[in-house]
């Protein structure tokens, strides 16, 4: 792996936590504007202007482009995903768009992922230990990528197994692995690509569990003379919150502008004077989103937060973690900087352009452009099923994608049961959806039982309801509504197991006002999903937590504050995941079976399966 990396001109070094922050003196800045700049508190200015430049060239310049995506999620089948009116994303559509960029820009571009590249994903991805998807980013020759919250589900070791290699403990079920020389190899090659971990520290040596950052090196035409520029990888501080404990133990994640900014002194100091961040943190625009837009300017995001405090020598950001596309600059205290997300699954790739002083290394502009990554000969639209179109989809990847599409066809193909009508992620207004409703109720079934823990209700964190399942999908040729086994991973693809434990009246009262910002130490609105036995009032707008939940009620009667409950949920909120930390007052803890199964079986036994009316969170009085 180190290898291949210094073949592109790349170095990585890792950071010591104790290094000072050197702030450097910002560039005068001015942009091309394409919409009226917005003024918000704290003397900020966002708008939607895309081409910045931060210096007037004193002589020659070298153009430096970067190609950068994020949280693929192992989408190595990209099935009926769509973005802006098209069948859009998959592994083998975005290398395709990656390498044609790759091929015209030559020794003067870098390609980057902001993390999520594994977890949550298919079935073909996660049968085979994340591997194929760790294959695919190798065969678009990918420099470096920031870890994701989802790279820490399987916890720091099998993290590190992804990056450096080796069998998994039930051997190289993947092999033979393709390799980015055109190769195969028996033993899983790990990553060709260096993780960059910034804020991401081991407690026990109090170094970064990867290198903080990383340098490449691009020709110029000065001779043999190069520009440098370095990328410092993160992930959000918030991570311990949405991953199970076991994968974050032993590991510190400390602030990020904190983090961002001593990486920046040390590159600094190896004479590096074009930092990017790449970090797994974002926001969404708020108005009406477009691919190229910037609607709402990120104001108030929790990116738009750490740029407020970064270095500021840090002018370009490549973010991600909110699945959502958007290109944007961000002024504050008179310093503009760019910022791209690449939405998800591999639906969109950046393509940002850097004009770089070829004398003295400085940045003297930046723009960006969001391309969508098509994958179909047709449009999206009721009763259409996409038609793929090969022409889009690079050869090597996709021979990559057949293979593990292949191996995991018997199982991802058994259909389980079937629905009358779409179940989706779609909410209502009190926050409640048909997925969420029908995984809460399996959840709910699989537990009842006296021996199987006892339970009354059962909740679901919406974090982990990650697909919905729609009514004319037909990946395997099974008939319409008929549901498979692959799509039932898709939507549960975790792994997690039951956990039903006996909570109070009062403390369910305080897990469900914990939905809420402010209350309990939640810092995001999550509403979590509820079995059909739970029904309760809710109030989001009020401001007092305690008023934001009324009456509750359990199989049809009201909550004792005083009585004792058995309840369900996942390991993940059993341990205080997302923010529930009230689930960690539950007493006599029973596990029960891992979550796919009981969606599984759910299905084998209620098939029709219908979407639930949403009526189990409901306004006061309803």
């Amino acid at each position: 792996m180190r290898d291949a990396l210094r073949a592109r001109g790349v170095q990585a070094a890792l950071a010591a936590t104790a290094l000072g922050v050197a702030l450097v003196a910002p560039l005068a800045t001015s942009t091309t504007q394409t919409a009226a700049a917005v003024t918000i508190a704290g003397a900020q200015s966002l708008s939607d202007k895309v081409a910045v430049t931060f210096a007037r060239p004193t002589g020659k310049t070298t153009q430096v482009h970067l190609l950068a995506y994020n949280d693929l999620h192992g989408t190595l089948d990209p099935a009926s995903q769509t973005l802006y009116g098209s069948f859009a994303g998959g592994a083998a559509y975005l290398a395709k768009v990656v390498k044609d960029r790759q091929r015209t820009y030559g020794a003067n571009e870098a390609t980057i992922f902001a993390g999520d590249g594994i977890g949550a994903s298919q079935l073909a991805n996660s049968l085979f230990h994340e591997e194929p998807s760790t294959i695919v980013s190798n065969l678009m020759h990918a420099d470096f990528a920031s870890v994701g919250n989802h790279e820490f589900d399987k916890g720091r070791q099998e993290l590190l197994r992804i990056q450096n290699g080796g069998c998994s403990a039930d051997g190289c079920t993947g092999a033979p692995y393709a390799l980015a020389n055109g190769g195969t190899s028996a033993t899983f090659p790990g990553a060709d690509f260096q993780y960059l971990s910034a804020n991401v520290v081991v407690d026990s040596t109090g170094k970064t569990l990867f290198p903080a950052y990383g340098i490449k090196s691009f020709p110029t035409d000065l001779g043999n003379h190069k520009v440098k520029v370095g990328f410092i990888g993160e992930v959000l501080k918030d991570t311990p919150s949405i991953v199970t404990p076991t994968g974050v133990a032993g590991l510190t994640f400390q602030d990020e502008a904190d983090a961002a900014n001593r990486a920046v002194a040390a590159l600094a100091a190896k004479g590096v004077k074009v930092p990017v961040l790449v970090i797994h943190q974002g926001g969404f625009q708020s108005g009406p989103a477009t691919l190229n837009g910037c609607a709402g300017n990120l104001a108030g995001s929790d990116i738009e937060k750490i740029v407020q405090r970064l270095d500021p020598s840090i002018k370009v950001i490549i973010s991600a973690h909110t699945h959502a596309e958007y290109r944007c600059t961000i002024t504050t205290n008179g310093v503009t900087r760019l910022i791209t997300s690449a939405s998800s699954f591999g639906r969109v790739l950046s393509d940002i352009d850097l004009t770089v002083q070829s004398t003295n290394g400085e940045l003297v502009s930046a723009d960006a452009t969001n391309v969508l990554v098509n994958n179909a000969q047709n449009k999206p639209g009721p009763g259409v099923t996409r038609q793929p179109d090969p022409s889009l989809a690079d050869p090597a990847v996709q021979k990559v994608v057949d293979q593990y599409v292949a191996a995991s066809a018997p199982l991802a193909n058994k259909v389980i049961g079937s629905i009358t009508a779409d179940l989706t992620r779609t909410p209502s207004p009190l926050g409640e959806t048909t997925m969420g409703d029908v995984i809460a109720d399996s959840q709910y079934e699989a537990t009842k039982a006296p021996t199987l823990g006892g339970a009354v209700a059962a909740f679901m964190n919406i974090g982990g309801v990650r697909a919905d399942m729609i009514y004319t999908n037909s990946a395997g040729g099974e008939a319409p509504g008929q549901i498979t086994y692959g799509e039932a991973f898709t939507v549960q693809p975790f792994g997690n197991s039951l956990v039903t434990k006996t909570l109070t009246g009062a403390q369910i009262r305080s897990v469900l006002e914990q939905q809420f910002v402010g209350c309990g130490g939640q810092t995001t609105q999550r509403v979590m999903q509820i079995s059909a036995t739970l029904k309760y009032e809710s109030t989001p707008g009020a401001a007092a937590c305690a008023d934001r939940i009324g009456r509750i009620w359990i199989s049809g009667v009201l909550v004792d504050p005083a009585a004792s409950y058995r309840v369900t949920m996942n390991n993940f909120m059993a341990t205080g995941g997302d923010g529930f930390t009230v689930f960690n007052q539950g007493t006599n803890p029973l596990g029960g079976a891992q979550d796919i199964d009981a969606l599984t079986s759910y299905f084998a036994s209620h098939s029709p399966v219908a979407p639930p009316a949403l009526n189990r969170i409901v306004a006061p009085g309803a």
